[in-house]
């Protein structure tokens, strides 16, 4: 083990000590918020790290989807939504918290919490669409009311109607392609061009265990904090192909349409479904 190892090792154990002798609230050493959106790695983000890190995945988000919807009807206001926000980053103490449902809260975020740091992992397009719809399999009718409603306008079940060629979303109860991809479209758009540059990392969901490091420098956490057998922590089971029931040439249209720009920047090598890793 290398001299930094070994002094990496001794700081992460002495700051254990420290935090347990003046508690989680006074004591942290960072504040990053995983912006991924769902099935894109979020949960890897929340539970690669040690157990001297502070992380989670999702913590308290259905009172935070409440929230977000009082506010969004004004409900609440502006100010009583940040304090709200404050108040529960003081309860929870995360050094790393991780949600795709950040994305709501995000100005709030930028402007509450001048010092924090944001990760986004993102996943390309094809392989993302069919874990998500493995995954709404997978949970249907076992979802809490709160994530219901918040899939729903992010992916805004009532703008889009189902065209003939996704018979398939239809019958089987799932949004439509346009939902989809405006929403993963929209969702990494808006952390790419709201969030600062030097506040933020853009990781490739399929490079977050050779990334993962890079990961821990940009937080400010030791490398030792890294625990890489955990950093693809969410394996859907029983995936099946499911993207492939869609009619193909209309879904290369809608990915054109919505998500070409993003998949040309950050996967070149992916031009069209036969290329995509599912």
């Amino acid at each position: 083990m290398s001299w930094k190892a070994i002094a990496g090792a001794g700081q992460d154990t002495a700051f254990r000590f420290k935090r347990l002798l003046f508690g989680p609230q006074s004591v942290r050493r960072t504040q990053v918020y995983g912006m991924g959106i769902a099935k894109s790695g979020t949960r890897s983000l929340g539970r690669m790290f040690s157990c001297n890190v502070r992380a989670a995945h999702e913590a308290g988000v259905l009172p935070l989807i409440d929230k977000f919807f009082d506010w969004r009807s004004g409900r609440i206001s502006e100010p009583e939504m940040g304090q709200w926000l404050r108040a529960r980053d003081r309860e929870l103490a995360l050094e790393i918290d991780s949600s795709w449902l950040n994305i709501l809260i995000l100005e709030f975020l930028l402007r509450e919490f001048a010092e924090a740091r944001f990760v986004l992992t993102i996943r390309d397009c094809y392989s993302w669409l069919n874990s998500t719809l493995n995954h709404s399999v997978r949970l249907r009718n076992v979802s809490p009311s709160q994530r219901v409603r918040a899939r729903d306008f992010v992916f805004n079940r009532d703008g889009f109607i189902h065209a003939p060629e996704e018979r398939f979303l239809q019958e089987g109860g799932f949004y439509t392609l346009d939902g989809y991809f405006s929403g993963w479209a929209a969702h990494n758009g808006r952390v790419l061009t709201r969030i600062p540059p030097e506040r933020l990392l853009v990781i490739r969901t399929d490079q977050i265990r050779q990334r993962a490091y890079e990961i821990a420098d940009f937080a400010g956490l030791p490398r030792q904090a890294i625990c890489l057998h955990r950093t693809h922590e969410f394996k859907t089971p029983g995936k099946k192909d499911l993207i492939q029931q869609i009619d193909r040439d209309f879904l290369e249209r809608k990915v054109e349409q919505y998500c070409r720009p993003l998949i040309t920047r950050f996967f070149p090598e992916i031009k069209s479904l036969d290329d995509a890793k599912l």
